[in-house]
């Protein structure tokens, strides 16, 4: 039955920042109230935070979107949360942190456990067994890897531990009270099958993580419980409203982007750079290359390859080169990175001779380097910051269809990329995108997407829509089309080669500079 309520709350609990986002029916975004939030890197490699006060700050900007709009609970016929994925939010069956403060994706200090489980990759040992369960290719950032540290480092942590969620799982829990996961939270945590839909027990066994603490797995549209009273006294919303399970953010983002469709893959051109491909069903790659997640909708899959840098880097070049375009914009009263589109329309394409590395934090996709590091080659008396400035862009263009060459690899060639992020704003950068990958890029209405996502499974939960393909296409529509140039195209191939056989060449470098570092340090 249709909800009464004109508004869906999407709440978007992304690593530094939380937003509440609502929307009305159609998918447009009514308000939007964020919060700023900390992390928390108590050594070197570590990195946590206070599960207590991200929800106080979820509450927070829940209150606050309301008061902003001028509503109360009443008007909000239902709740989805997103969030940061790759995180251990574990509870005790009290529902209190089992561990105060959660280790998230950013969290490296399972890198003894990594090297260890790799040996033998890609034939046999517990990393290719992981990615033949689960589909996805061993990173740092997964729960399988942080429950094998607390089982080695902190077994007291697990003794306590009721059920393991991720971030959106855990403030889902304050806001219900019901402990689950999400499919697409459960397909990245590499004790998933995601082709079989369900936990992978013999894994647990073998790696002695408690199988008991891994909750029931519920579709991302499916109910997950109603606001409980507390819940309702802390947040402003209305006793028994209902509440979606929800996505992890970047499955979230697709889905508010309406990559729902085979051969769509979305682009997210954000802090990170990542690549979901959808497909109607799970394919493993032969190569071990790329990794494979539930998507935000039934009988839909990603294949995905997330680099962990993108936008970031850009960002970097504002905050310590950009003091002059920061004072400029503030002069004409526009944004920095618009001067900055305009250096890339000054600057001719392969900006000069620059080619442009985004491995500012390692990189682990395409190439598992953490150790690689970001790199400007070409650098000449006849440079300039325009020159530098397109070289970002178009590094990250090369990234980008370095990325998605796994799935052309594995013989799944995208129909069109869906962009989104921070980098789908500057249509220069969209072209660019379009000209390197060859393929026809989109940028869709709208900001939040992944807040969008969580509006689109909060109405079916409300019954607005009949599933998520109905919601998406009841609210998301096209803004701009960009289509590649085939002279342009031709002459980046070429570049591309380039920016591979440099990172190439690097390769042994990257470990011996590191190295000297450690020395010296």
């Amino acid at each position: 039955m249709r909800g009464e309520a004109p508004y869906l709350l999407g709440i978007d609990a992304g690593t530094m920042y939380i937003k509440s986002v609502l929307f009305d029916v159609e998918g447009e975004e009514a308000a939007i109230y964020g919060k700023e939030v900390g992390v928390r890197y108590p050594k070197p490699g570590w990195a946590e935070q206070n599960m207590m006060e991200l929800w106080s700050a979820t509450a927070e900007t829940v209150k606050g979107v309301m008061r902003k709009a001028g509503i109360s609970g009443e008007e909000i016929a239902a709740v989805c949360p997103t969030g940061q994925g790759h995180g251990s939010f574990l509870i005790t069956r009290e529902g209190k942190p089992a561990r105060e403060h959660a280790m998230i994706w950013l969290d490296t200090r399972k890198q003894d456990i990594m090297d260890e489980w790799y040996k033998g990759w890609k034939e046999k040992g517990i990393a290719a067994e992981i990615y033949e369960v689960s589909g996805w290719r061993l990173i740092f950032s997964m729960q399988v890897l942080h429950m094998a540290w607390l089982a080695r480092n902190e077994p007291e942590v697990l003794e306590r531990a009721y059920a393991h969620l991720e971030c959106k799982d855990w403030l889902r829990y304050k806001l219900t009270g019901e402990a689950y996961m999400d499919v697409t939270a459960a397909s990245v945590t590499g004790l998933y099958n995601t082709a079989k839909l369900r936990w992978e027990d013999g894994l647990f066994e073998k790696l002695n993580i408690p199988r008991e603490i891994f909750p029931e797995v519920l579709g991302s549209w499916e109910i997950a419980g109603e606001v409980t009273r507390e819940a309702a006294e802390e947040t402003g919303l209305r006793e028994g409203t209902p509440v979606a399970a929800g996505a992890v953010d970047i499955c979230s983002s697709a889905l508010g982007a309406g990559a729902v469709n085979p051969g769509i893959c979305c682009s997210i051109i954000g802090t990170a750079g990542i690549h979901e491909l959808c497909v109607d069903k799970p394919i493993y790659d032969v190569n071990k290359e790329y990794s494979v997640a539930c998507a935000a909708a039934p009988n839909r899959w990603y294949l995905e390859a997330i680099a962990v840098t993108a936008g970031s880097c850009l960002r970097w070049f504002r905050d310590t080169l950009g003091y002059e375009e920061i004072k400029k914009g503030e002069m004409e009263g526009i944004d920095p990175y618009e001067i900055y589109n305009r250096y890339v329309r000054k600057a001719p394409l392969g900006a000069n001779g620059i080619l442009f590395h985004p491995f500012f934090s390692g990189e682990r996709s395409p190439i598992v380097k953490p150790n690689a590091r970001g790199t400007f080659f070409g650098l000449g008396l006849w440079t300039e910051k325009c020159d530098l400035i397109r070289a970002i862009y178009e590094g990250i263009g090369f990234a980008t269809k370095d990325n998605i060459r796994l799935f052309e690899e594995a013989g799944i060639k995208p129909d069109l990329i869906r962009l989104v992020g921070g980098g789908a704003r500057s249509e220069e950068w969209c072209q660019i995108i379009s000209d390197i990958t060859g393929y026809s890029v989109q940028v869709p209405f709208g900001e939040e997407f992944g807040a969008k996502g969580c509006a689109i499974e909060a109405g079916v939960v409300a019954g607005f829509y009949r599933d998520p393909f109905d919601g998406v296409e009841r609210t998301v529509k096209i803004a701009r089309r960009y289509e590649p140039d085939e002279s342009r195209n031709k002459k980046y191939l070429k570049l591309f080669g380039a920016y591979r056989r440099l990172y190439q060449d690097l390769w042994d470098f990257y470990e011996l500079h590191h190295k000297i570092m450690e020395e010296i340090s």
